[in-house]
Order: structure tokens, then C-alpha cells, then sequence
């Protein structure tokens, strides 16, 4: 082999400088080049072979084939070229299909090129579950999938595996300069609908050209690359297979059962039943088509059972985690109220959506996810985006962006007004000093952060945007503000109008049941605010229509405590999609435990309608935004003892008094502190545009 050369020539160099005499080295240096081109040319090949079946997994077409000396220059559909080089003899290293993916074999068929911990090496990537579409400059979300080794070549010639040099099974290096000629690739076949990648091991790539499909599923409908089942359902998908003589399954899912049928070009897949709190179930089927011509083609076709989260009588409970120990998570009951948890880890190979878990918001066929401290701990990020349908993600990103001062923030609330406009309530990262209101425009798969909205920036609970949710109805958003509210309008990207109450709190934001804006202020005081608060006038509840013109400023009693010490800026209100009825916190401790129901059409005031719950020498909090079901009329309300679990009561309110239905408990720190409760019905154009 040449590389036993190099080492021979290596010497002689050696001697040419530490000797006196004259010598004709001009054919010594011109081998030592051609080796040196022979090392570069292999490296070449390994890229080429990679992007070749990389195109061919990720179903690319072949836009243009072009000969030129010794072989051909290939344009895929995506633009991207590859040049093949036609060889003699295959090196040692190769190549070989299974189930659909090709690994890295070493010295022949079914000798596989495994890595430290044992596993084939796939040629283009990471072996990981079936991917996720991924953003720019972050590939997917393949399966988690950690470090993809890496073969190449170093300076000597030999092949290497992340760097290190791989050995054979008798324990030598192996070289991957050998005799002239050797290469991957034996040659191209030049197909009228499509282009034949044939190997020096035997193996034959093949992919369609542009405009022709040979062996191919039927795509889904929509934007997304697969297609989606009801559990145990059963459907009829159309296989295009164009001079295919003979069809075999390579790949089902586990669960999963598929009929071929070549005559009819179809094949019927047919979902797994579900499994007491499954909610999702996917993979890949791959089928290998022979053709009559010889060469073989795979079809792949992704494939989801999913519970479906668009439907208006699902409830979700957005968990925040622990800020220092674990990510938050997002836990589902049905209208039946099965339960079902870690939705978004199910569906995306056990990826976790981020640390402190704050918001959703439900739109375009999608779910946007807010974590405030994003992938610190291996999660997915601050904002995320997920399929509706089934929790999927779609894309994730960092959303790092500095206040007007320059500070970090924290983004905790968000509201989608169309297909790529949203705006995002933040707060620093100072220990939440100031807060505002930021847009945002998401399309194609990109986020763009825009800056913070005029009028929205300022000191936390006086000025700036409060730490709650923001309200998106008939065109506009309705915000908290300081001792205020504001209405955004998105088309000017501009406050419409600003609602001042000097000296009280706002402390929150909800639409009622009769389409009206709601908003909650706290009693003027005076002295400290974070202790032995004296308020100088009671609490009121201001109702406005969607123009902000004040309808009615409903007065609380002094019995009712609305809290206004910086680390309590919420109180957790919410209304009912079909009563009269807001039901709010109504103590000022950070510990409050009650809350109380107030009907703004009869002003008539339920205090502490909400009890205590003490088990043990303990008594459980109410942390969150709570939440009426639209169909049930049931209260949801999210308790913790410690801020290291949570528990889920479940109340009717069509009863008197209050009745207790059911308590879901969350024994782990992943669901602890419940941000809020939330239902699909919220966002949908009904409640929207009423």
C-alpha cells in the first residue's frame, strides 16, 4: 500500500537536510504531492458520500447532472453540488444499508464500524430518533442526539474515528490512501427520472431528479412532514412506485402494522391502540422498492398517533419546574379528564421544553411555549413552537434580547395576534426591577425580536407591564401596565390608548363572558410596600370595552386585600367563559390560600368562595393563574405546600357551597408551581371576537 511509502519518503527527506550531499529530488517531492492530493481527494469523497445519502434520506431531488473528466457534478434541489469521481477499487472502509439508513462498515459486508460505546456509525449523522424540523444553525432536534462521531483522514493517510486513528480486526491501522484509483464511488448512471449512485462495495444509491418520483408515500397535507393519526385508527395512504417489481417492508414502528398493496399502489397503516396515559406514539416505515431495472429505492413515510390538543374541551396545566434543580413541563387532561403527562417530552424524543415553563398561547394550527431561563438546563429554549395537533416542535430558540437599559430579561407572558406578530411581557433578569412589552414576528421558521413597545417600559408594578397575561381580543392587546392598562394596536405597533388609575396596582387582566375587558386594582397605601402595608382605599375591579372607555369601576369591601409588595404582582384571576364571574386571590400574603368570586352583574361577592386546604400541618397555596372550564363551568385551581410539588383541585361552582371534585397531585419538582391553567377554547376566533 502507498501509505508504507510515505513513511519510506518521510525518511529520505529526513536525509536530504541532514546531509552534505547533491541529490535530484524532484521526483521524491512530486510523490510526496501526489500524496498529499490523494489525502485531500479522499476527504473530498467522504464529504461527497455523505451529502449523497444524506439527500437521499432527506428525499432531496436531483436538479441537474453534468459530465465532466472522469465523472459527473450533481445539483440537488436545494442547490447544493457534489462531485463524483469514477473509481476502480473500493477502500477499506465502506458502506452499507440498514433498515433504511447507511452505516460505516470496515472490511466488508456486515462488518460494521462501531464506535466506543458499541453502536453502528450512520454516514450522515447521528442515529437518533426521527428527527424534528429545526431551525437555522440548529439541526432538529434529532433524538437529543449528543456527539455524532466523525470519520476522516489525518496527515499520515490512515482512516481516523474522531480523531484517532481506527484499527482493524487485527488490531492495525488502516490506511485510507491505497492503490490509484480507489474510491467510494464505481460510477453514475445517468437515468431518465432518476440518478444511480453505484459503489465500488456493490451498494447503488438512488435518487429521483427533480419532477419525477419512482417510489415515494403520498406527502401529508399542511406544512408538516408527517402524517398524523387518531390512535387505532386505520387509513389508506397512495404509494407512487413507477416500474417497481417487488415491494419489502424495512422499517415499522413498534405498535404500528402496515398492507402493501402493489397492484393498487396503496398501503394501509393502520395506528396502535392507546395505553392507559399515552398520548403520543411515533417513527419511521420505510419500504425498499426493487425496479425492474435492477436497482432498489426506499420510501419513508413518518407516522404519529397523538391525543388531540386542539380540541376546546382539554385542559393544560403549565408547570414551571424549579428555577435551580429541574424544567418545568405541561401536564394534559382530555374532556374526559384522563390525564396525561409530559406531553411535549413525549413527542419530542424526551427533549424538555425549558427551565421556569411560564406561558402558552395557541394559534396558526400551533402551540407557543415562554420559558423564562430557556435551555440552562438542556432544554429546548425560551421560545418554542410546537404542531397543535400534537405538541411536536417545531422550532426552539435562545429569544436572548436586553431591556431599554441593557439589562437581561426574563420573557414570561405572550399573545399571537396573526400568522407572525406576537408581543411578549418581560421582566429583567435584576431581580424583576423593571418590565415591559416586547414584538416579536415569527414566520417561515425564524424568529425576528423586535424592540420593546413604546409606553410598556418601566419600574416593576408601578410603570412597566405586569407579570401576568396579556389579553389578545378583536384586533388589539389589552396589558396591565403599572397603575394602568394600555391597548396595543398591532397594525401601529403603538399604545391606542392608556387607562391611568394613579396610586393603585393593576393586577391583571381578563375578558368576561359578556366580551368586556376586566382589571383589578389594588388599594392606594402608603408607607413600606413590601411589609405592614396601610392602605389608605379599597380594592376595585374596573370594567371597560374594547375601545377602554370604563363601563363601571366595581368597589370591593375592605374584607377583600389585593397584594402590592413587588414579589406578589398578580392575583391569579380568571373568568368564566359562560358566567358572570371572576374569581381573583384575595388576601395580600404571598402565601394566600383563598380566593373569592365575584358576580359583576349582580355585584355580589363570594369572599374566601375558595377555601383553605390544610392537610397535615400544612396549608396549600394557590400559585398560578387559575381557570374555568368552557364546557364544565369547573374551577381549576393550582395549590403548592413547599414550591417543590403542586396538586390540581378540581372544584364545582354550579353548587353551594363550593364542592371539591378532584385533587391531581405532581409529586416531582418538574411540576411544581403551576403557572396557570389554560384551555384551547381561549384562543379560539369565537372567544377571540366575542
Amino acid at each position: 500500500m502507498r501509505t508504507k511509502k510515505v513513511w519510506l519518503l518521510l525518511s529520505l527527506v529526513g536525509l536530504l537536510f541532514s546531509g552534505c550531499y547533491r541529490y535530484d529530488d524532484s521526483d521524491l517531492w512530486g510523490e510526496i504531492e501526489n500524496i498529499k492530493k490523494e489525502i485531500a481527494q479522499t476527504k473530498t469523497d467522504i464529504s461527497n458520500l455523505q451529502k449523497v445519502v444524506k439527500a437521499q434520506q432527506e428525499k432531496k431531488t436531483i436538479d441537474e447532472i453534468n459530465e465532466i473528466d472522469g465523472g459527473y457534478e450533481i445539483k440537488f434541489n436545494d442547490g447544493t453540488k457534489v462531485t463524483i469521481k469514477n473509481g476502480l477499487d473500493a477502500p477499506e472502509l465502506g458502506i452499507q444499508e440498514e433498515e433504511g439508513i447507511y452505516y460505516w462498515t470496515l472490511g466488508g459486508k456486515d462488518q460494521w464500524l462501531k464506535d466506543k460505546n458499541g453502536n453502528k456509525i450512520p454516514v450522515a449523522g447521528k442515529d437518533g430518533k426521527n428527527g424534528i424540523d429545526g431551525q437555522d444553525g440548529k439541526d432538529g432536534v434529532d433524538g437529543q442526539d449528543g456527539h455524532s462521531p466523525v470519520i476522516g483522514v489525518d496527515k499520515d493517510g490512515y482512516w481516523t474515528l474522531d480523531g484517532e486513528r481506527i484499527k482493524n480486526d487485527q488490531g492495525k491501522e488502516v490506511p485510507a490512501v491505497g492503490k490509484d484509483g480507489d474510491s467510494f464511488f464505481q460510477s453514475v448512471r445517468n437515468e431518465s427520472n432518476a440518478v444511480v449512485f453505484v459503489l465500488t462495495n456493490g451498494e447503488e444509491i438512488t435518487i429521483p431528479k427533480t419532477g419525477f418520483e419512482i417510489f415515494a408515500f403520498e406527502k401529508p397535507e399542511g406544512e408538516y412532514h408527517y402524517h398524523v393519526f387518531k390512535f387505532n385508527e386505520a387509513r389508506n395512504i397512495k404509494l407512487t412506485a413507477e416500474d417497481i417489481a417487488t415491494i419489502e417492508e424495512i422499517k415499522v414502528p413498534e405498535g404500528w402494522s402496515l398492507q402493501v398493496n402493489a397492484q393498487k399502489k396503496m398501503v394501509r397503516i393502520k395506528a396502535p391502540k392507546q395505553t392507559l396515559g399515552q398520548s403520543y406514539n411515533g417513527g419511521i416505515i420505510t419500504l425498499m422498492g426493487l425496479g425492474r431495472n435492477g436497482a432498489t429505492y426506499l420510501a419513508s413515510i413518518e407516522v404519529i398517533a397523538s391525543i388531540d390538543y386542539t380540541d376546546p374541551a382539554g385542559t393544560f396545566v403549565v408547570c414551571e419546574g424549579n428555577m435551580t434543580t429541574v424544567n418545568g413541563t405541561i401536564v394534559y387532561y382530555d374532556k374526559n379528564n384522563n390525564e396525561y403527562l409530559n406531553i411535549f417530552e413525549n413527542a419530542n424524543n424526551h427533549l424538555e421544553i425549558g427551565n421556569v415553563v411560564q406561558d402558552m398561547y395557541m394559534a396558526n394550527g400551533k402551540i407557543y411555549l415562554i420559558t423564562q431561563n430557556g435551555d440552562r438546563m438542556n432544554g429546548a429554549g425560551r421560545f418554542v413552537v410546537c404542531d397543535a395537533r400534537t405538541m411536536k416542535m417545531e422550532y426552539a430558540d435562545s429569544f436572548v434580547f436586553k431591556s431599554p437599559k441593557g439589562e437581561g430579561t426574563w420573557p414570561q407572558h405572550i399573545v399571537i395576534c396573526n400568522d407572525s406578530l406576537g408581543y411578549v411581557q418581560w421582566s429583567d433578569s435584576n431581580m424583576e426591577q423593571t418590565s415591559g412589552i416586547i414584538k416579536i414576528v415569527y414566520k417561515n421558521r425564524k424568529l425576528k425580536i423586535d424592540k420593546t413597545v413604546e409606553g410598556t417600559f418601566g419600574k416593576f408594578t408601578t410603570e412597566g407591564a405586569i407579570k401576568t397575561r396579556l389579553v389578545f381580543s378583536r384586533g388589539k392587546v389589552y396589558a396591565a401596565c403599572g397603575h394602568g392598562m394600555v391597548i396595543i394596536d398591532p397594525k401601529t405597533n403603538s399604545i391606542s390608548k392608556r387607562l391611568e388609575y394613579k396610586g393603585r396596582q393593576a393586577k391583571g387582566i381578563v375578558k368576561g363572558a359578556n366580551g368586556h375587558i376586566f382589571v383589578p386594582f389594588a388599594g392606594e397605601f402608603k408607607g413600606n410596600q413590601q411589609w405592614n402595608t396601610e392602605f389608605t382605599s379599597d380594592p376595585i375591579i374596573v370594567e371597560m370595552d374594547h375601545e377602554g372607555t370604563v363601563i363601571q369601576e366595581h368597589k370591593m369591601p375592605n374584607t377583600v386585600v389585593f397584594p402590592v409588595a413587588t414579589w406578589s404582582p398578580a392575583i391569579g384571576i380568571c373568568a368564566s367563559f359562560t358566567e358572570p364571574h371572576l374569581y381573583f386571590v384575595d388576601v395580600a400574603e404571598f402565601n394566600a390560600s383563598t380566593a373569592s368570586r365575584y358576580n359583576y352583574e349582580t355585584k355580589k361577592l363570594d369572599l374566601h368562595y375558595v377555601p383553605a386546604f390544610k392537610e397535615g400541618y400544612s396549608f396549600y397555596n394557590i400559585y398560578g393563574i387559575m381557570g374555568v372550564h368552557p364546557t364544565t363551568g369547573h374551577l381549576w385551581v393550582g395549590r403548592t405546600a413547599a414550591y417543590v410539588d403542586s396538586d390540581i383541585f378540581e372544584y364545582d361552582v354550579m353548587v353551594d357551597p363550593i364542592k371539591q371534585l378532584n385533587k391531581y397531585h405532581y409529586p416531582t419538582q418538574r411540576g411544581a408551581s403551576t403557572a396557570g391553567i389554560d384551555f384551547a377554547y381561549r384562543f379560539s376566533d369565537e372567544f377571540i371576537n366575542k
